[in-house]
């Protein structure tokens, strides 16, 4: 539900191919949707990605994949630096 642009050196160094997505999954009446706004070339360059912000807030407005149903306290154990067993390791770089 966010647009995300992401980049790549070039070819030869790597193989370039920087893309863009709007994060607009599904169409007003449900149908799944490409989210791929620009996919650059394998060559160096410039390329502009655009967003459409309107549609944007109107698709989060919508569904229901937003912050309606997190549950961050749930998210504890996730995100906790604690380690317990069985994952001890006395080698761990901390």
């Amino acid at each position: 539900m966010a647009g995300v642009a992401m980049t790549n050196y070039a070819a030869p160094q790597e193989n370039g191919h920087s893309v863009a997505f709007d994060g607009i999954a599904f169409d007003e009446r449900g149908n799944s949707r490409d989210t791929l706004v620009v996919e650059a070339g394998q060559r160096e360059g410039i390329y502009l990605a655009e967003f459409d912000m309107d549609k944007l807030r109107a698709y989060r407005k919508r569904e229901v994949w937003g912050n309606a149903f997190r549950k961050p306290g749930r998210y504890e154990l996730v995100t906790s630096v604690e380690v317990n067993y069985p994952f001890i390791r006395e080698s761990a770089k901390r």
